[in-house]
């Protein structure tokens, strides 16, 4: 599978946390560090720590229980079936349901942060880095797989255009939203050459201010939109994240007015009012709007600059200006 390779050139090594305490106490710095141990033991996790500089540890993360890291897997595709995102359920068994799916690199990657920061009544341990206890907790990052990275790049240096294999590898390796962002750049860039051609094409034929260049130019941006919604959604089957957008993770500063108990399924709910959200939203309105007018009214400066100084202005300095 593609993630042994880069296990075995990062030595095993899933995540990287950075633990620094140059402005806390002996007493106070290894209370925490035992803490973040503790925390990480208790979601299956290994570890090895070794010296940083300027007093920090490096604290190096892997898997450590394979049967709490499968559950996890399973944990995660069965809430992806029931929102509708996979649309066979899950093997029942933990260990079928990795056989049946690969495990990319970056679904790997993925679980694991969850579980490291993730909050704990979800089985996680819950740090998050320069939050509360875990404020002498720098960062948490993976390791790059150096041999991927050059074959990655001398592959990539020979090509002109992406083909879908191409973005397959990356969405396996850096995730969906990494491929995403490839792909939209790469129709980005494609459909830049039409406007560019017919841009010159229309300063030596058309002249100024023309009509047709404003109408096909709109066509563009609706036909550039329409072809990058439809291949949006090639990708999303294609990569079995459709419909995902409607899974959504609790923010870790939400703070809830009322808890109700759901009668279907007896979780209890944190619940915000509807009509406060709603109201804050709305203060959004009025900046909108005196930012649209002062946009609006430079747009029509320069506009108008540029009218008065090509057909009134008859003045010296004209060919200059």
């Amino acid at each position: 599978m593609a993630h042994n390779n880069a296990l075995h050139s990062n030595f095993g090594v899933d995540y990287v946390i950075s633990y620094r305490f140059t402005d806390t106490n002996n007493i106070e710095a290894q209370n925490g560090f035992t803490t973040l141990m503790q925390a990480l033991a208790l979601v299956g996790l290994a570890t090895e720590v070794r010296n940083g500089d300027n007093c920090s540890l490096l604290v190096f993360v892997k898997v450590g229980s394979d049967k709490r890291f499968a559950h996890e897997v399973y944990r995660s595709r069965v809430k992806d079936w029931l929102h509708g995102v996979l649309a066979a359920e899950p093997a029942k068994e933990t260990q079928d349901t990795l056989s049946g799916h690969d495990l990319t690199e970056a679904e790997r990657l993925r679980i694991i942060h969850h579980l490291i920061t993730s909050p704990i009544e979800e089985g996680g341990a819950g740090i998050i880095p320069k939050e509360g206890r875990w404020k002498n907790v720098e960062s948490i990052f993976p390791l790059h797989d150096h041999t991927f990275n050059k074959e990655w790049i001398k592959k990539w240096s020979t090509m002109t255009f992406l083909k879908v294999e191409d973005l397959d590898q990356i969405r396996d390796r850096f995730g969906e939203k990494v491929a995403y962002y490839f792909a939209f750049t790469q129709n980005y860039f494609a459909f830049l050459i039409f406007p560019a051609a017919f841009g010159f094409a229309s300063w030596v034929i058309l002249g100024s201010f023309s009509p047709i260049y404003a109408l096909v130019n709109g066509l563009w941006c609706v036909t550039l939109v329409e072809y990058w919604k439809r291949q949006e959604l090639d990708l999303s089957v294609r990569w079995g994240v459709k419909g995902v957008a409607s899974i959504q993770q609790k923010r870790r500063d939400f703070k809830h007015e009322k808890e109700i108990r759901d009668p279907v399924t007896g979780e209890t709910l944190q619940i915000f009012p509807a009509t406060k959200r709603l109201s804050r939203q709305l203060l959004q309105v009025p900046f909108a709007f005196l930012a649209t007018l002062a946009l609006g009214t430079l747009i029509a400066t320069c506009f108008g600059i540029e009218i008065f100084l090509s057909e009134v202005y008859k003045g010296p300095g004209k060919s200059l200006l």
